[in-house]
């Protein structure tokens, strides 16, 4: 079935972004468009999906679109990266085993987020990527239930708070996880329009919000690609049916 998208809604936002070495300065760089989901149109799979992490650097990742990976930076060590080493590891719906060469490694200036181009896109049949939140969870959205994905392990019902421009677990005994799952992704299910992603791991129960890195994750995939991201609004996200 052909899904629909609302017209494209352009902000502006405060962010920062580093480019490669390599890319030409821009001297006027055009308004940030951001494709935002309306209620049961979202391009990708609505159900509470296990198949989102992939294999990177030193820790976990996500799909966020064909080109694109997005970890902690931390899992990405700046010798590797230089050296061209960095992969992207994942199984497929079809339970194949796939290898990519990462070709640009972006890190945000301030947060513990980096993103990974990809040498060649992922096919949507092979892992759909994930819809990504656009605003900010605060104290006063409450109690969450996040879901947390690292390699073949799902912990879902994770208690965490929004907290500054972190998403927090208050409790040692809640927080999931063990070492090399750095980078997997925190996300909140929509029945609406699926599973949607919130945060990426630092460790330690915390992980940066994505909305906080909002204009800088959507500048860099538009300036280095041609890919579409697709956002949700908190109301959505939040939305219980």
């Amino acid at each position: 079935m052909k899904t629909l998208i609302t017209p494209i809604l352009s902000l502006w936002l405060l962010g920062c972004c580093e480019v490669g070495a390599t890319d030409p300065p821009t001297s006027s760089p055009p308004p940030t468009k951001f494709q935002l989901v309306r209620k049961g149109e979202s391009p990708y799979p609505v159900n509470d999906r296990n198949n989102l992490s992939v294999h990177c650097g030193g820790g976990k990742g996500v799909l966020i679109a064909p080109h694109w990976v997005l970890t902690a930076s931390h899992c990405i060590t700046s010798s590797k990266a230089k050296a061209g080493e960095v992969k992207v590891k994942f199984t497929t719906l079809k339970r194949k085993s796939t290898t990519i060469r990462v070709d640009k490694v972006l890190r945000h200036k301030t947060k513990d987020l980096a993103l990974l181009r990809l040498g060649r896109p992922v096919k949507k049949e092979d892992r759909p990527p994930v819809l990504l939140l656009r605003q900010t969870l605060v104290r006063g959205d409450g109690k969450l239930s996040i879901k947390k994905v690292s390699a073949s392990q799902t912990w879902r019902g994770i208690p965490a708070l929004g907290a500054g421009h972190n998403l927090r677990v208050p409790r040692k005994e809640d927080r999931k996880g063990k070492a090399g799952s750095s980078g997997s992704p925190w996300l909140l299910h929509s029945p609406s329009v699926g599973d949607v992603l919130v945060g990426i791991t630092h460790g330690g129960g915390m992980a940066p919000q994505v909305a906080y890195a909002a204009k800088w994750i959507q500048d860099s995939v538009s300036q280095h690609s041609h890919d579409s991201l697709f956002w949700v609004t908190k109301q959505l996200t939040l939305e219980k049916k």
